[in-house]
């Protein structure tokens, strides 16, 4: 299953207690949203960094394979998330060519934990085909005598067509809580088409770019999935055949059954059932609206279900999360959990429930309330906590602000107890900041009692464990759950501290360009004072990254933490320096000469490739960097034999008679070893043409096809002045315009399909005409309507004098209107493109502001214009886009709409009261890849 991060109201206030993590690759980045954050950092920046875009919305970029926690600052307090960083997978933007294979290096030295690490990968292209090598070496240079100073952290080989993908050694293996979860198995992997097998053992587990050893735990199965209607059924069994004594894992043999169905992004429902010598069950619902959002999960599984148990959490947890946006305002969010659980003897059990409610007073201001309660028992604690918060937050592009007082009620506390948080986030071009502070009285403290480890101790300082309630120790046990399985936790003490503080900050500057510096540095500070001890801990970390090549980047670290109480404490710090080199190929030297050849032949139905109605064609010139020719047998063959190599031009000449053109490109760019065939076509007809706007432009970019009765398309792209041509043969064709090339600003102005008959010697054009999409806005107070008499257009105004003119032609216009005896005008000029003028006023004379009633503001309403499509599919497809990739548009009080504005569909989001909070939005969608513009709403 992948990892699902709920999103709720931006203002959510009530804690959140969740166990969920988020996989990202080498190099790659995930935009996520978790609810009312305004500060985040990773605990190990090597690994894995965040940025803070806005309120709510983080963006992750892995650096190097291992995990680290993901530490976010919300109103409410302190929640963790996993971040698992990959092996890199095939870069599509960067796919090598045929035979020559991609490789990166990444190496990376660590004082603190006294390593050297070493990865290594490696990509190859053959066609379709795809195929992987990783290998993660670690050097222990403070090994103790009897243990290995060397180890392979991670190893695989995997090959990947369409039809399967095969993986030998380590895979992450995710494959459901009854049978293997979030698990790396070292062994034999296999997807072949509904086919999954996996077989192998898990030896190793990570924990913030640690490896950590464990006895070997075998398992080995197979599942099978296949489709009744719409719900995918996949039947499977897995055996479990190691149990090491003191851990959670138990052998046997599973049998399960997994039910998926999928309703685009609107549902989904999943449901797990596992049986072995007890049975095991678990299930998953969500869905989303433009108005609600909800989540619900639930999982049982006896403690004696067989498992591999490094990271697997047996017993009983039930989860629900909703969120509705009430009107465009007001926001309820609601949220409950309940937990069963013995892990390695520390059974548990924990309830929470929680309401959140957020009423945004304006576009940037929100004001919070709610009430939770939570309770926790374990053999020797009892804890009940009830908690009512009270906040306000600011949230603009560049600032940001949040507060909020919680008062509880502690069960185990002779007096209330409260929370008072702060935080603020602030950016400015490159450089961004968030800080934070908090101070709690009555305040439970959790203390993990681990094995002597400074590497370790490290790792869980850098962590920052923060336990505010009771309902932060399930978080803090489902983050830690290897490591107790492991041994290297041995106990967990839950106490109330009379006073805690905490603070921290964060500070980022990240330069533009590919060779810009990278600096980042966070602190963490925390005091917890008891009755007869205080104790302090502190953290700061200073990271700097910079591309110092093409393909070179370096990389290091300093972290300094002191940590005990006031008259015991302990010092340490730890540098970590890394290198990343990426190589494209084999040097020369190392590469062997190979041949480069192909096929000429006559492509009659002009599709491009070989098949049974090509026929060979002989004697076509074919050149090598234009220095060899060859020319093409009676088979149609030619071959360049002893090429060297590195990169080199393949092209073709036509024939001097008859008259001809390429049905394939005329010349390709390739490396050897290769194939490269030629296609060609008779031609003696032509069909040319323009693309042009309402105001005789060009428009460049256009993408237009031509295709014969049953024959394939073939495609032209307009040039700058909007002209394009085909070579074609004698016979009726279809000249088509592709809607999805019409650039944004503009509409169709006539037919799309065009039907041509060319005949040699005789040259048929055919135009297509567009139309710009302009609009003129503006205020004329005190009239009824404005006018445009060289157009003979009349607009109407409203009761706060606002008029708009759509669908206007270039040119320059005078409008005029009358009010109260007075005839007032502006003079607007509007270029060939796209475009949307505002704020034409047309003066008011003075008395009529003495005779009218009180002055009534003008209100202006704006939205952000994302597409304009000729086809009501793509402008449907391009809203599911955006609710797709920005789902945060719906919690901010807008949704994506579609309007109709003559032929045209116009995709657009809003609307907004103020042309800041319209610009806000645009900045967003631009981060996720969406372009976007500002116009204002037709509505008013």
């Amino acid at each position: 299953m992948k990892p699902f991060l709920f999103v709720a109201a931006s203002f959510l206030l009530a804690p959140v207690v969740r166990g969920e993590s988020v996989t990202v690759r080498i190099q790659e980045t995930a935009v996520i949203e978790i609810a009312g954050a305004t500060a985040a950092y990773t605990t190990n920046p090597l690994i894995a960094d965040v940025t803070t875009a806005s309120a709510g919305r983080l963006s992750v970029t892995g650096h190097s394979s291992g995990t680290t926690q993901l530490m976010v600052i919300t109103a409410s307090g302190t929640q963790s998330f996993l971040i698992i960083v990959a092996a890199p997978s095939l870069p599509l933007r960067e796919r090598p060519e045929a035979e020559v294979p991609l490789a990166r290096y990444d190496g990376l030295y660590s004082s603190g934990a006294a390593r050297e690490q070493n990865a290594f990968d490696i990509f190859t292209n053959h066609g379709t085909r795809h195929s992987e090598f990783h290998v993660l070496h670690i050097h222990h240079l403070g090994a103790v005598h009897g243990q290995s100073s060397e180890s392979i952290a991670s190893i695989f080989y995997r090959d990947t067509t369409p039809s399967h993908e095969l993986t030998l050694l380590d895979a992450m293996v995710d494959l459901s809580r009854m049978t293997i979860s979030n698990t790396q198995v070292r062994g034999l992997h296999l997807r072949l088409g509904p086919l999954e097998l996996h077989c192998g053992y898990a030896s190793t587990t990570m924990y913030d770019g640690f490896f950590l050893p464990a006895e070997r735990r075998w398992v080995g199965g197979a599942g099978y999935g296949f489709d009744v209607r719409s719900t995918r059924l996949t039947p499977s069994v897995y055996g479990f055949f190691s149990e090491p004594a003191g851990t959670a894992a138990r052998r046997g043999v599973v049998g399960a059954l997994t039910a998926e169905h999928r309703e685009g992004e609107t549902l989904f429902v999943r449901g797990d059932i596992g049986v072995s010598r007890s049975v095991a069950a678990a299930g998953e619902f969500r869905y989303a609206s433009s108005r609600d959002q909800l989540r619900a999960f639930l999982s049982y599984k006896p403690d004696d279900f067989p498992t591999l148990g490094l990271a697997d959490l047996r017993g009983e947890h039930a989860e629900l999360d909703w969120a509705r946006r009430a009107t465009n305002r007001l926001s309820i969010t609601s949220y409950g959990t309940f937990d069963r659980f013995n892990l390695a003897a520390l059974p548990q059990t924990i309830g929470v429930a929680s309401l959140g409610l957020g009423y945004a007073v304006t576009g940037h201001l929100a004001l919070l309330g709610g009430a939770d309660v939570s309770s926790v028992r374990t053999p020797t604690t009892s804890i009940r906590t009830i908690g009512l918060p009270l906040g306000v937050t600011y949230d603009a592009p560049a600032f940001g602000l949040a507060a909020s007082y919680r008062l509880l009620d502690n069960s185990t506390a002779s007096r209330h107890g409260d929370a008072l948080r702060l935080n603020a986030r602030a950016s400015s071009g490159r450089f961004n900041a968030n800080v934070w502070a908090e101070r709690q009285r009555q305040a439970p403290t959790l203390e993990l009692i681990f094995r002597a480890d400074p590497d370790l101790q490290l790792a869980l300082l850098r962590l920052g464990i923060s336990v505010r309630s009771p309902e932060d120790v399930a978080r803090a046990l489902r983050d830690n759950a290897a490591l107790i399985d492991l041994g290297f936790i041995t106990g967990v003490n839950v106490n109330l501290a009379p006073r805690r503080a905490q603070a921290g900050f964060n500070l980022g500057w990240l330069g533009s360009g590919q060779r810009s510096d990278h600096l980042r540095l966070f602190a963490v500070y925390s005091r917890d004072e008891g009755i007869s001890t205080t104790r302090d801990s502190v953290i700061g970390t200073l990271t700097y990254s910079r591309r110092i090549l093409a393909a070179t980047d370096l990389y290091g670290s300093y972290s300094w933490f002191r940590t005990g109480l006031i008259a015991q404490q302990e010092d340490g710090t730890s540098v970590e320096i890394g290198l990343r080199q990426q190589f494209s190929g084999l040097p020369r030297f190392l590469r062997r000469s190979g041949t480069i050849e192909g096929f000429a032949f006559l492509d009659p139905e002009m599709r491009g490739v070989r098949g049974e109605g090509t026929e060979p064609l002989r004697d076509i010139a074919v050149t090598l960097d234009g220095s060899r020719t060859a020319r093409t047998d009676s088979s149609g063959a030619y071959a360049f034999h002893n090429v060297p190599p590195g990169p080199h031009r393949i092209a073709a000449q036509l024939p001097a008679s008859p008259r001809a053109f390429f049905t394939t490109p005329s010349h390709s760019e390739t490396k050897v070893p290769a194939r490269v065939d030629f296609g060609l076509v008779w031609a003696a007809a032509r069909i040319d043409g323009r693309v042009i706007s309402d105001a005789g432009v060009g428009i460049p970019g256009a993408v237009l096809s031509v295709s014969a009765q049953n024959g394939p398309p073939i495609s032209s792209t307009s040039d700058s002045e909007g002209r394009f041509v085909f070579a074609v043969p004698p016979g009726t064709f279809r000249v088509a315009f592709t809607s999805e090339s019409l650039p944004p600003g503009y509409s169709f102005a006539g037919q799309r399909e065009r039907n041509l008959k060319a005949e040699p010697d005789h040259p048929q054009s055919v135009s297509f005409e567009v139309r710009a999409i302009r609009s003129v806005a503006g205020r004329a107070a005190g009239a009824s309507e404005v006018q445009i008499e060289s157009l003979g257009r009349t607009a109407p105004v409203d009761a706060q004098g606002n008029f708009v003119f759509r669908s206007m032609p270039s040119g320059t216009f005078t409008i005029t209107a009358r009010s109260v005896g007075r005839t007032v005008s502006s003079t607007v000029t509007l270029p060939a493109e796209p475009t949307t003028i505002r704020d034409v006023v047309l003066g008011t004379p003075s008395r009529v502001v003495a005779i009218a009633a009180p002055s009534v503001e003008p209100h202006e309403a704006f939205r952000v214009q994302v597409g304009a499509f000729g086809s009501p599919e793509n402008a449907a497809a391009a809203r599911q886009r955006i609710e797709r990739l920005a789902m945060f548009i719906r919690l901010l009080g807008s949704r994506a709409e579609i309007t109709h504005s003559g032929s045209t569909d116009v995709v657009t989001i809003g609307p907004f009261a103020s042309r800041e909070a319209a610009e806000a939005e645009a900045t967003r969608l631009k981060a996720v890849g969406i372009d976007a513009v500002i116009v204002a709403d037709p509505a008013r």
